[in-house]
């Protein structure tokens, strides 16, 4: 499947203008990957998106990106999960990334707080090919996990869940879903704690942000866990099924 295409002279300019306004940035984002990224192709949907944050951030923080891109893979590859959980797609990257390793039949369900956002996320998940397997839902996960029971038929454990949100929502989510009967000793959960395209955040995130969070996971006893480190710098956590809270 063909790739997309590198950004021209005029999207960079276009990126480089548009960097003092964040709505407008999204916006440059969503037409380079409509531009460039063959509709249908997931794999150049995210080398789109790749090459336009390697460019917004000069190549700061892009060795980061594509760890933190290839733990996420290896965990997706290894689970297989037919029912997944995303808390913070911001403009669907990850969704289009965890969407295309997963089989035809399954279902991802991607939550977004901010409507816009949501909107440019739903759009590229629609462009790589993906909407039959990732949706996206707008709002907070204590206002949607109502509406979302009822539209997906959802009353079991979670395969994987990925937290990519605001790492002090890490816990209160974590243990709403818990309490829901969402999660079971054979669920993924995925931590990411890496500074990401579209963060604000002047340095890296760290499990030491959130201790409570973490502080919860061995109360409970998930122990088993892969952490994924580059230059001593802790990217993405990654647990190994044996689930002992209260569900």
């Amino acid at each position: 499947m063909r790739r997309a295409l590198p950004l021209s002279t005029q999207t960079k300019k276009t990126i480089q203008s548009d960097s003092g306004f964040n709505e407008l940035r999204e916006r440059s984002l969503l037409r380079h990957v409509i531009t460039t990224a063959e509709e249908g192709d997931a794999e150049a949907v995210t080398a789109a998106m790749d090459a336009f944050w390697d460019t917004y951030f000069n190549g700061e923080g892009t060795s980061e990106w594509q760890f933190r891109g290839a733990a996420l893979d290896s965990a997706i590859r290894t689970k297989q999960p037919t029912v997944a959980m995303e808390i913070g797609a911001y403009c669907g990257y990850t969704a289009v990334r965890m969407g295309r390793l997963m089989a035809p039949g399954s279902k991802l369900i991607s939550i977004e707080i901010d409507p816009l956002f949501a909107a440019i996320a739903t759009k590229v998940v629609e462009h790589a090919g993906l909407a039959d397997r990732v949706s996206v839902e707008i709002g907070s996960v204590k206002d949607r996990l109502p509406a979302i029971h009822k539209k997906f038929n959802l009353s079991g454990p979670l395969d994987a869940l990925l937290l990519d949100h605001d790492v002090g929502s890490y816990l209160p989510d974590l243990q709403l879903l818990e309490e829901h009967g969402h999660l079971s000793k054979g669920t993924v959960v995925l931590c990411d704690w890496s500074l990401y395209p579209g963060s604000e955040d002047e340095q890296p995130k760290a499990p030491t942000i959130g201790p409570e969070f973490m502080e919860y996971l061995n109360k409970i006893g998930v122990v088993n866990s892969t952490r994924h480190t580059l230059r001593d710098k802790e990217i993405f956590t990654v647990s190994q099924g044996e689930w002992v809270g209260v569900v």
